[in-house]
């Protein structure tokens, strides 16, 4: 008979409680001290690494904040930038001192992430499209004594890389090819070294050549730049010798603002105000805009007060109800920032920003390159949002493209109907676009486009107004009825011709001008000085609108006292709107600049 023996019961309350000891303590260093690894999509990146929590309770973090343990690691472009612990970023000092080290302490936003060293320096990494084309920057800030910062970089093992210049790198992932601008490399080490002064470097996409327009789709003509400014120049001669003949009986204010345009241009301003007819003079089919060259300035200003607020409503209804189709207004970003419409400007932006590049259709790539080379110039400090839509735009334009069977001439087609007031547009736009982006296959393709159509202008300066394209390839004019005449060729064609007329910003605030002259200005304290050039003896008008009462106008460098009957005295003079808050001005050149100075 065997006799069961009881085991003692304290030795196992004992294990027990150990157990449940260090159960407990490894939950509060879960709860206090939690850490481990991470990965992040940040905008269009990835930042991946180890961090953790602080044990101290009287730290707290945001949760876009994070301490780090370990470093980490930002991914773009099948490159992984190296942070981690012995990666061998290296800190280097003035007195020659380098330090290895990985960074303490991270920050996230919606599109950037900010990683900070110990000693106070850091590397900010943000994305971004410029020119169509997304890029990683990555900016160094440095701590004291601190002359760069060595970052090291390898591609992903689903990459590719290869050296095509000494210190140059291409790598390609997954069909997409991305490089570093102006970076200084050690191609052989793969670090990237960013100095303290100029601690900014991006590394990119190489824009995809989407629609590229091959050679032969490029007219010979187009390719040289100077012979394609000699067939304007031709062309503009013709035009004008063509007004000359048909002045005297113009209808047509489009006509005599080309006319008188060019007339500055050439010298002949006097003898071509003289040979506008009568009846246009006291016509009712005038408006503010040939009021720059022939006066009347009361009837200009209820045109132009007219004018804007029929636009300024129209914009109003299509940006406030997030409609795209405000882009089809000819160049309504500089439309309002001529007029420093911040509002406007703010919502616009927002709708471009919502714009996806796959839903661009081709009334609309006008409107994009223009805004694109607009905002450059109004909005110059801030990230183009038309930069990820401009290549998408040229893409649309190419797949539009037909081409004679002759081969001499070549047209963008919706279908199988060209818009030629519309070819015009977008082949200035694409000309203007691909000279400030030193593209030549766009300006070569919108100067073939412009070529194109002027080709097809009558000798009576008439331009079909639609083509249509047949099975075959033919391409044909529309009926004799439905045509544009060469001074609406020459608005769209030449805008920002000092000499036609225009609108321009002249002060802070909004303060702008409708002009038919070239004019500058400066605000110094309280004086507004406008400088404006024309013809000595020779006299314009000039609107400025948006500017508040002042005390006193100086022309010629003395005082002008306002008079309602100025525009009958062979003088120069003004007067004001208070309600409009617009002064006209008539100004006789008796310099080729004069100023105008305005005492607020």
């Amino acid at each position: 008979m065997l006799i069961q023996m009881k085991k003692p019961m304290f030795p196992r309350i004992i294990v027990l409680l150990l157990i449940y000891g260090v159960v407990f303590l490894l939950l509060v260093m879960i709860q206090f001290t939690r850490q481990g690894g991470f990965t992040h999509n940040v905008g269009n990146f990835v930042v991946a690494g180890y961090y953790r929590e602080p044990s101290n309770t009287g730290s707290s973090l945001s949760s876009n904040e994070y301490f780090l343990t370990k470093g980490g690691s930002v991914f773009f472009g099948g490159t992984e930038f190296r942070m981690d612990d012995g990666s061998g970023l290296r800190l280097c000092y003035e007195n020659g001192e380098t330090k290895e080290l990985a960074p303490e302490y991270m920050i996230l936003s919606e599109d950037a992430a900010f990683f900070r060293f110990p000693g106070g320096s850091g590397l900010d990494f943000s994305t971004r499209y410029v020119d169509g084309a997304l890029e990683l920057r990555i900016s160094g800030r440095f701590g004291d004594q601190v002359q760069r910062l060595e970052l090291p970089y390898q591609p992903l093992k689903t990459s590719r890389i290869r050296e095509y210049e000494e210190g140059k790198v291409i790598v390609t992932a997954e069909g997409v090819d991305y490089t570093f601008a102006e970076a200084i490399l050690d191609t052989k080490a793969r670090i990237l070294t960013l100095e303290n002064g100029e601690s900014v470097v991006s590394y990119r996409m190489v824009p995809e050549q989407k629609g590229v327009v091959s050679d032969d789709l490029v007219l010979p003509t187009a390719l040289d730049v100077q012979e394609y400014e000699t067939i304007l120049t031709r062309w503009r001669d013709r035009s004008f010798s063509l007004w000359n003949r048909i002045i005297g009986t113009a209808s047509d204010e489009e006509l005599v603002n080309a006319y008188l345009g060019e007339s500055v241009r050439r010298g002949t301003y006097k003898a071509a105000v003289s040979a506008v007819p009568a009846v246009f003079l006291s016509g009712g089919q005038r408006t503010f805009e040939s009021s720059v060259y022939l006066g009347r300035l009361d009837m200009g200003l209820r045109s132009i007060a007219a004018y804007e607020r029929e636009k300024l409503s129209r914009l109003s209804r299509l940006i406030n109800e997030k409609s795209q189709d405000f882009l089809r207004e000819f160049h309504v970003f500089e439309y309002l920032g001529i007029r420093n419409n911040g509002p406007f400007i703010d919502e616009g932006t927002e709708i471009v920003r919502a714009l996806d590049p796959s839903d661009l259709t081709l009334d609309l790539t006008p409107g994009i390159l223009e805004g694109w080379y607009d905002w450059r110039l109004y909005r110059f400090s801030q990230e183009n949002p038309f930069d990820r839509l401009v290549d998408q735009a040229c893409f649309i334009i190419s797949t539009g493209v037909k081409k004679s069977p002759q081969g001499d001439r070549l047209f963008v087609f919706s279908d199988t109907v060209a818009d030629t007031e519309f070819n015009i547009r977008v082949g200035k736009a694409l000309v203007t676009y691909g000279e400030i982006a030193e593209n030549k296959t766009w300006a070569g393709l919108g100067r073939s486009i412009i070529l194109s159509t002027l080709s097809i202008i009558d000798p009576s300066g008439m331009l079909p107004k639609t083509l249509t394209i047949s099975g075959e390839g033919d391409i044909a004019g529309n009926t004799p009825d439905r045509q544009i005449n060469s001074a609406r060729i020459y608005r769209i064609l030449v805008p920002g011709s000092d000499t036609y007329p225009h609108a321009v910003s002249v002060g802070p605030g909004g303060i702008w001008a409708w002009t038919a002259a070239p004019i500058s200005s400066v605000q110094e304290n309280n004086v507004l000085d406008i400088t404006v050039s024309f013809p000595v003896g020779e006299t314009h008008y000039i609107m400025i609108r948006g500017i508040r009462p002042f005390s006193k106008i100086q022309l010629y460098n003395i005082d002008y006292r306002t008079d309602p009957q100025f525009e009958r005295y062979d003088s120069s003079g003004w007067s004001y709107s208070s309600s409009e808050q617009t002064l006209l001005l008539k100004i006789r050149h008796r310099n080729p600049e004069e100023h105008i100075r305005i005492f607020s």
